[in-house]
């Protein structure tokens, strides 16, 4: 069995290479890349072999720890990627889980990412060369840890095969993937900053993670080369223990994959209730009001815009203990105009569903003013809090009133100007159950220029907030900031009021014409 799964795997490999020219250059490139990485690696761990021994031991620990998490952590976030010889595709074969487990794990460690991990790991024999027992212990410790490696990778995402099988799961894994991507700049910055300090802190960080099931096959060669034969001893059979549990729960996982038909997301029966339905009154703008409201807490492509404000607060606070406040101090506006224009999109969210909306005969005014309720709820509490919670922290409350008017007057009036625009222009979007950021079909700089226009409309609509607001902050005279929260609370309501009536009539006039529009961008 595992030489039929390696010819297969490798079969299916060369095929994508025929198939496609564009995939054999990129595969080559990453290959060469690759090996330059591996031929730097090596030269590396010579090179580390001068150092003392506690170095080479501390930095032995740390990057393999690094590669067990990273062999976990990254097929769960970018599950899909390579499902070849995945479980679900095995268990309408009548495999023994003991064959298939074998078979997997020879296939893992002979695949390309397990051999360059097996490579990196035995070079790590080069840093021990003046340490005769650490020498002959390296090889052994390295294949320990990879097969930890491929082992853990293979058994925690056998265990997530069944959540994967439900849409939720990997529609939530698609946006947590960018949480990280989208932090990378704060991460590289404090890393920078503190990197004197942190570098006297390494040993003692490998030595706690030593004592893990990540880092103690990696610490074996160097806990004898300190001469810590007990602690090596300890740490090699955590290793050991560690790598039969994984084995166990693989096998597991496996046994019950393959007698378990695979599952659909077409929801369960565990729903009682109306929901949300029961949460608004028995009125047109309440029904929309609910139906946006499953969307909201269903539809990724919404919490997916979502997800970006808790993440623009932890880069205000990193950009506030760099020494710059300012981003901190108008969190509350910031996150008020991201809001703004967020219904901007929300026809072409409806997608063909659209149809359904049209035929119901709700009054365009209903739509408008339901849309416009679920996700004030959401919106206003949010600018309030980001507005006054900083300004609190950082001691300034008496600006309070001048950045409270600024964020609602941008948020209320784009509550107002993204309801005509979303009836006036369509956005293209990912398709339902894509991922939230994949690139749609038509997406120009061309087709932006709708929603660059309705951010400019909403600045300039609230030009009159804005001005007294900065000019309460710059002067600090906290009347005129009252005026600003006055102003915006007031002009703001009145264009959201107008533009709802305005959008819902534009709405009734264009339905149809918004519905061709939406058929025709998915191909219907």
């Amino acid at each position: 069995m595992v030489a039929h799964l390696l010819r297969l795997r490798f079969r299916l490999l060369l095929n994508g290479f025929t198939r496609s020219t564009w995939t054999l250059v990129s595969t080559v490139i990453g290959a060469a890349w690759g090996l330059f990485v591996l031929v730097g690696l090596v030269i590396g761990m010579i090179a580390l072999s001068f150092t003392e021994p506690l170095w080479v031991w501390t930095v032995s620990v740390i990057a393999g720890a690094a590669a067990v998490l990273g062999w976990i952590v990254i097929p769960l976030l970018l599950r899909g990627m390579d499902q070849s010889l995945s479980v679900e595709k095995l268990r309408i074969f009548p495999l023994p889980p003991r064959r298939l487990l074998v078979a997997l794990l020879v296939v893992g460690l002979l695949g390309v990412p397990g051999l360059v991990t097996l490579v990196a790991g035995l070079s790590t024999t080069l840093s021990w060369i003046g340490e005769p027992v650490a020498l002959i212990a390296a090889p052994f410790a390295a294949v320990l840890g990879v097969a930890t490696c491929v082992t853990a990778s293979r058994a925690f995402e056998s265990v997530g095969a069944s959540l994967a099988a439900g849409r939720r799961y990997r529609e939530v894994m698609g946006v947590l993937v960018f949480v990280p991507l989208i932090l990378l700049g704060p991460i590289i910055g404090i890393a920078g900053s503190s990197i004197a300090t942190l570098s006297e802190d390494l040993p003692g960080i490998a030595r706690g993670v030593s004592w893990t099931p990540l880092g103690a096959a990696w610490s074996i060669p160097g806990d004898l080369a300190l001469e810590r034969p007990l602690e090596a001893l300890a740490k090699a059979g955590i290793a050991v223990a560690t790598l039969a549990v994984l084995l166990l729960l693989w096998r597991h996982s496996l046994a019950t994959l393959l007698v378990t038909p695979a599952r659909t997301s077409s929801g369960s029966g565990s729903a009682k209730g109306l929901g949300p339905f029961a949460w608004y009154p028995a009125t047109p703008t309440g029904a929309v009001a609910a139906r946006t409201t499953v969307y909201w807490m269903r539809d990724p492509r919404y919490g997916g815009s979502l997800i970006m404000l808790p993440l623009l607060a932890v880069i205000a606070v990193f950009l506030a203990f760099t020494g710059s406040d300012w981003f901190l101090s108008a969190l509350g506006p910031i996150i008020a105009a991201t809001l703004a224009i967020t219904l901007c999109a929300e026809v072409s969210y409806d997608g063909t569903a659209f149809a359904s909306h049209l035929s119901s005969g709700v009054s365009g005014v209903a739509d408008r003013a339901g849309r416009v309720v679920t996700l004030g709820l959401i919106a206003v509490p949010l600018v309030v809090v980001a507005t006054v919670v900083p300004l609190l922290v950082l001691g300034r409350g008496d600006e309070i009133p001048a950045l409270l008017g600024i964020g609602l007057g941008l948020l209320l009036t784009g509550f107002g100007v993204s309801s005509i625009a979303s009836a006036r222009f369509l956005l293209p979007v990912p398709a339902a159950g894509e991922s939230p950021f994949k690139t749609p079909p038509g997406s120009t700089f061309t087709s932006q220029l709708g929603m660059y226009a309705a951010w400019l409309v909403v600045f300039g609509l609230a030009a009159p907030e804005l001005a007294l607001g900065i000019a309460a902050v710059v002067t600090g005279n906290v009347i005129l900031g009252v005026a600003a929260l006055v102003v915006g609370i007031v002009l703001g309501t009145v264009f959201m009021l107008v533009g709802i009536r305005q959008g819902g009539a534009l709405l009734e006039r264009r339905g149809p014409e918004l519905l061709a529009s939406l058929m025709q961008a998915r191909g219907a």
